[in-house]
C-alpha cells in the first residue's frame, strides 16, 4: 500500500459520507458536479439515487453509502456528484466535497479487517489528526453490476435522446 502511495498515487479527491472521510485517486474522477435535480425514472436499482442529464448525457448516481454497506447517509444542498472516468459514465453521491490533496502529504496506515468497506479500501491515509480511507474504484462495482449498470445507462440515454429529438 505505501508503495503504492509513493509511486502511482498523486492526487486525491477528498469527500465525506456523513462523517467517514474518503478519498479517491484524482486520475479516477473525470469532474464533480454540484448537487443536482436528478430524473427517477420506475424500478431504478436500489443503489441507483437518479439519473442526471449532464449536457444531454444521462449519468446514473449511484448511492455510494450503499455500494459500501453503510447505513444510508443524508444529504442535503452540500453535497455533490463525483462523475467517474469510464464507460458508462457514472456518478458517485456525496454527502460533501473537501477538495484535492497531495498523496504525499499522508502516511499509509494498515487496514484492520472489519474497516475494508466491503473489500473497497485501498487503505487508510493519516495526516495529523486526520484519517482518509482511500477507495478503489474498481473494486466498488462488481463486474455484473458494471454490466447491468451500463445496460440501465443505455435505456436512460435512449430516453434522453428520445426527449431531445424534435
Amino acid at each position: 500500500m505505501s508503495d503504492y502511495i509513493n509511486s502511482d498515487l498523486h492526487g486525491l479527491i477528498s469527500f465525506r459520507l456523513d462523517r467517514l472521510a474518503l478519498a479517491l485517486p484524482v486520475e479516477t474522477v473525470r469532474e464533480v458536479v454540484p448537487i443536482a435535480r436528478l430524473a427517477h425514472p420506475p424500478q431504478l436499482p436500489r443503489a441507483v439515487h437518479g439519473i442526471l442529464n449532464l449536457g444531454g448525457e444521462a449519468v446514473p448516481v449511484l448511492r455510494l453509502d450503499r455500494l459500501l454497506g453503510l447505513a444510508d447517509c443524508g444529504y442535503d444542498l452540500s453535497a455533490s456528484i463525483l462523475i467517474m472516468r469510464g464507460e458508462p459514465a457514472l456518478g458517485l453521491l456525496v454527502s460533501h466535497v473537501d477538495g484535492v490533496r497531495t498523496a504525499g502529504d499522508f502516511a499509509a496506515l494498515p487496514v484492520p479487517p472489519e474497516r475494508t468497506l466491503n473489500g473497497c479500501l485501498l487503505g487508510i491515509l493519516a495526516s495529523g489528526t486526520a484519517e482518509l480511507h482511500l477507495l478503489s474504484w474498481n473494486e466498488v462495482l462488481m463486474a455484473e453490476e458494471r454490466r447491468r449498470l451500463a445496460e440501465f445507462a443505455a435505456r436512460a440515454q435512449a430516453r434522453v435522446d428520445e426527449l431531445l429529438t424534435p
